[in-house]
C-alpha cells in the first residue's frame, strides 16, 4: 500500500498487568488516555502522517469524489419554515458564509427579521453545531445552545429578540429546553459532570434570572427529559432508563410527572410511578392524557385517562397491543390523533377522530424509510413540531433514493401537498433501486438488509454493509443526513458498488423483542447476523465473496472491528469510523461517557460471568499474531465527547504491536477539528467522506482485479 519502503509508526509501550475474575490482560497503551503528553500528540501526528503517505496514490480518485459530491450540493435554502406561535422561523444560507443564520417573520405575513447568525459566534468559522433552538410562543425569547468544540459541551444562552442582547448565558451541558406559557419562564436539563446523562430539571424566569433546580434524579442507572404537550397545555418530566433507545424520540419512561403549562411556579403532579413496572409516554388531548404503554407486550399499546385520576385503574383502551406492530409514537391536532406504527421496516400514519374512527393512513411508497412528523431546528435536542389547531399533519419522508421530502397532509381531505423536495443536482432517481433482502441467521431467524444500488449494476458485484445493532437504537435509510449520506454515497454506487443497511439484532428496528435479543451474554448474535448478511448476500448473486467491506461508527465500529476478528476472510476490508474498540476497559470505569447505558447493553465485567463473555469479543484484548485482520480503516476525533479519542488510538497502537510488520494495511486518521460525527462545516465535511470512499474504492480493486 503506497511507498514501499514505507513504515507505520509505533508508540512506546508501557505493560500494565491487570487479574480479573482468575484472567489476565495487560495493556500496553493506556498512558494514550493523558491527551496532554507530548509523546501521545506525537503518536497521533506520526498516525496522519503515515494515512496520507500510505493513501497517496489515491490523491487523484480523492479529487474526483470531492468535486462529485460538492457538486450534489442542495440548490436553495433547506425546509420551509416552521411556526412557533406569532412566527415562522427558517434559515438562509448567504454565499461566502459558513453557516446559514436563522430568521423569521409573522405567521399571518410581513418582512423577515434576523434571529440568530452562528457566523457572528467566535469560534463558529472552525466548529458550529446547534444543541437547541426554542423560542418563546410570544417571540420575545430565544433560547439556543451551540458547541464550538465538538465535545457537545453546549454553551446555552437566552436572547431577548426586542433588542438582540443575550439576558442568559451558562457554560453547563444543557439539553432539552422548554417554554411555560407565561413565555419568560424556561425548564431545561443539566447533565451529570462525570457523564453523559441529564439528572436535573432546572427553572429559570428569564426577567429574574437565579436558576433552581426542581427535580433531582439520584439513580444513576436513569435519567431526566423535560418536554411540552402537543396541545402545548402541560409540561412533562420523563424519567428514563438510560439504556433503552429503541423509540429515541418518544422514549418510554419508567416515571411521568406533569405540570400546567400556564403554572410554572406550580407544584409537580407524578401521573405514572416507576413501581408500576411498565414504560409509558404521556401526551394530552383534551380533557384526557393519553399513555403508550407497554404493559400488555413489546409492541406497545394506547390508552386514555381522565386527567382527574389517570391511574391505571381508569385507563381506556384506545389502540390494543398487536404483535408485529410498533406504535413508535404519538401525535395530537385540536381534532385529530395520528398513531406514526411501523410493521416490519415499514412505517405509516394513521389517523382517527375524536369519536375513535380510523381516517386517512399515510403508507410511503418505499421498501424501508425514514419518516419524521413535524418540523424542527435540526439540533442535538431540537423538538419536531406540527400545528396543533390543524386539520393538516406535517411529516418528511427519505429514503436511500429519495432526497428529503416534506408533506402536508389534510387528514380530514385525505389529500397530501408536497411543501419541499431537496433538489440534488445531477441527480435522477430512475437510475437507482432500494429494495429489502432478507438473510437467514445461523439461529433460523430472518435479518432484513435495506439495500440501494443502480438499476444497470452487474450482479453479483461489491457490496459496502453498514451497521449499528446497540442499545435498541434504530437505523433508517436517508438521503441527506447522517449516518447514509446517499448524496456522497452515490459516488459508490455510480461506480457500480451496492450500499446496504444491516438491521442485526441489537438494534430497535423490528421492536424491543430485536434488541433484547443480542444484549449482554447474546451480544455476538449481532456479529453472526452480520455475519449471515453478507454470506446470504454471495448465495443470492448479489455480492461478490471478496468484495464486500462491513463499516460502522460509533458502537458500530466496535461491531464491525468485533465481526471481522470472527471471520476475517469473509470481508475485502473494514471502516470503523470512531469505533468503540476497547469494550472491556470502557465497562471498567463508570465515569466513561454512558458507561452504565452500555454495561446494560454489554453487561458489567465486575461479574465473572460477564467479563468472560464481553472478553471473548472484546476488539482490544482478541487481537495477537495469530490473528491476521483485513485491511482496516479507523478514524477519530480528538475532541469526541462520546467515543473518547485514546478508544480508537489504543485499538491501532496493540494491533501493530501485534504484527510482525505493524499492519500496513491499517490506516489511522485522528481529526484535530471536529466531533463524533466529523466537521461541522467547509471542505472537511467533503474530504473526510471523500477519503473514506477512496480508501474502499481502492481495496475493492484490488479484490477484483
Amino acid at each position: 500500500m503506497g511507498e514501499e519502503g514505507l513504515q507505520p509508526p509505533l508508540p512506546r509501550a508501557e505493560p500494565r498487568v491487570r487479574v480479573l475474575h482468575g484472567d489476565v490482560t495487560i495493556d500496553s497503551y493506556g498512558w494514550l488516555r493523558d491527551r496532554e503528553r507530548p509523546d501521545a500528540r506525537a503518536y497521533l501526528e506520526a498516525e496522519n502522517s503515515y494515512a496520507e503517505q500510505a493513501t497517496a496514490h489515491l490523491a487523484r480518485l480523492k479529487a474526483e469524489l470531492i468535486a462529485e459530491i460538492e457538486g450534489r450540493q442542495p440548490c436553495e435554502d433547506g425546509p420551509p419554515a416552521f411556526q412557533v406561535g406569532l412566527f415562522e422561523y427558517f434559515q438562509r444560507q448567504e454565499l461566502g458564509l459558513s453557516h446559514p443564520a436563522w430568521w423569521r417573520r409573522p405567521a399571518t405575513g410581513g418582512s423577515a427579521e434576523l434571529v440568530l447568525d452562528p457566523n457572528a459566534i467566535p469560534g463558529a468559522e472552525v466548529f458550529y453545531s446547534l444543541g437547541v433552538f426554542e423560542p418563546s410562543d410570544d417571540g420575545r425569547y430565544l433560547a439556543f445552545s451551540f458547541d464550538l468544540i465538538g465535545n457537545e459541551s453546549y454553551e446555552f444562552a437566552v436572547r431577548d429578540m426586542a433588542n438582540g442582547r443575550d439576558v442568559w448565558r451558562e457554560s453547563c451541558r444543557v439539553g432539552r429546553v422548554v417554554w411555560a406559557t407565561d413565555n419568560h419562564t424556561l425548564f431545561f436539563t443539566r447533565e451529570r459532570t462525570d457523564r453523559k446523562q441529564h439528572d436535573h430539571i432546572v427553572r429559570l424566569d428569564v426577567e429574574v434570572g437565579n436558576p433552581e433546580v426542581v427535580f433531582e434524579e439520584a439513580n444513576e442507572r436513569l435519567e431526566v427529559l423535560i418536554r411540552r404537550s402537543g396541545s402545548g397545555a402541560w409540561l412533562f418530566i420523563d424519567v428514563l432508563t438510560t439504556w433503552d433507545l429503541s423509540t429515541p424520540v418518544q422514549r418510554g419512561a419508567a416515571e411521568v410527572w406533569c405540570l400546567p403549562a400556564h403554572e410554572p411556579g406550580g407544584r409537580w403532579c407524578r401521573i405514572i410511578t416507576r413501581e408500576l413496572g411498565y414504560e409509558v409516554f404521556a401526551e394530552h388531548w383534551d380533557d384526557t392524557f393519553l399513555f403508550r404503554v407497554n404493559d400488555a407486550g413489546p409492541y406497545w399499546r394506547l390508552v386514555r385517562a381522565p386527567i382527574g385520576d389517570p391511574s391505571p385503574s381508569c385507563w381506556k383502551e384506545v389502540v390494543p397491543h398487536r404483535s408485529g406492530v410498533t406504535i413508535e409514537e404519538i401525535h395530537v391536532l385540536d381534532q385529530h390523533l395520528v398513531l406514526l406504527e411501523r410493521e416490519g421496516l415499514r412505517p405509516r400514519l394513521v389517523s382517527r377522530d375524536r369519536s375513535g374512527q380510523v381516517g386517512a393512513t399515510i403508507i410511503p411508497d418505499e421498501p424501508s424509510c425514514t419518516l419524521k412528523v413535524g418540523l424542527s431546528a435540526g439540533g442535538s435536542y431540537s423538538v419536531a413540531r406540527h400545528p396543533f389547531r390543524s386539520s393538516k399533519i406535517i411529516y418528511s419522508v427519505s429514503s436511500f433514493v429519495t432526497p428529503d421530502t416534506v408533506v402536508e397532509h389534510d387528514l380530514v381531505h385525505d389529500r397530501p401537498t408536497v411543501l419541499y423536495q431537496a433538489r440534488v443536482p445531477g441527480y435522477d432517481r430512475t437510475q437507482y433501486v432500494a429494495r429489502v433482502v432478507m438473510a437467514e441467521a445461523e439461529d433460523g431467524v430472518q435479518v432484513p438488509i435495506s439495500l440501494a444500488a443502480r438499476r444497470d449494476r452487474t450482479s453479483p458485484g461489491p457490496v459496502v454493509l453498514r451497521v449499528y445493532g446497540c442499545y435498541g437504537s434504530s437505523r433508517w435509510p436517508s438521503f441527506m443526513t447522517w449516518p447514509s449520506f446517499m448524496t456522497a454515497r452515490l459516488s459508490l454506487l455510480d461506480r457500480g458498488v451496492a450500499f446496504g443497511w444491516v438491521h442485526v439484532r441489537g438494534g430497535g428496528e423490528l421492536g424491543r423483542l430485536w434488541h433484547e435479543a443480542a444484549t449482554r451474554d447474546r451480544k455476538r448474535i449481532t456479529h453472526t447476523d452480520l455475519i449471515a448478511a453478507a454470506e446470504g448476500l454471495v448465495e443470492r448473486g448479489i455480492a461478490t465473496r471478496d468484495g464486500i467491506v462491513i463499516e460502522g461508527a460509533s458502537a458500530g465500529g466496535g461491531v464491525v472491528l468485533a465481526t471481522a476478528a470472527l471471520r476475517p476472510d469473509l470481508f475485502r476490508a473494514v471502516l470503523a469510523e470512531v469505533p468503540l474498540a476497547d469494550i472491556l476497559d470502557t465497562e471498567m470505569g463508570f465515569t466513561m461517557p454512558y458507561a452504565l447505558q452500555e454495561t446494560a447493553e454489554y453487561g458489567d465485567p465486575h461479574i465473572a460471568d460477564d467479563y468472560r463473555y464481553l472478553r471473548s469479543y472484546d476488539p482490544y484484548y482478541n487481537l495477537g499474531p495469530d490473528r491476521p485482520l483485513p485491511p482496516t480503516y479507523i478514524d477519530a476525533a480528538f475532541d469526541d465527547g462520546q467515543v473518547l479519542f485514546y478508544q480508537p488510538a489504543r485499538y491501532v497502537a496493540q494491533r501493530r504491536s501485534c504484527a510482525g510488520n505493524r499492519d500496513p494495511n491499517l490506516v489511522f486518521r485522528m481529526r484535530m477539528v471536529g466531533g463524533h460525527s466529523g466537521a461541522s462545516h467547509g471542505p472537511s465535511v467533503a474530504e473526510e467522506r471523500a477519503f473514506r470512499m477512496a480508501w474502499v474504492l481502492d481495496h475493492l480493486q484490488r479484490s477484483s482485479g
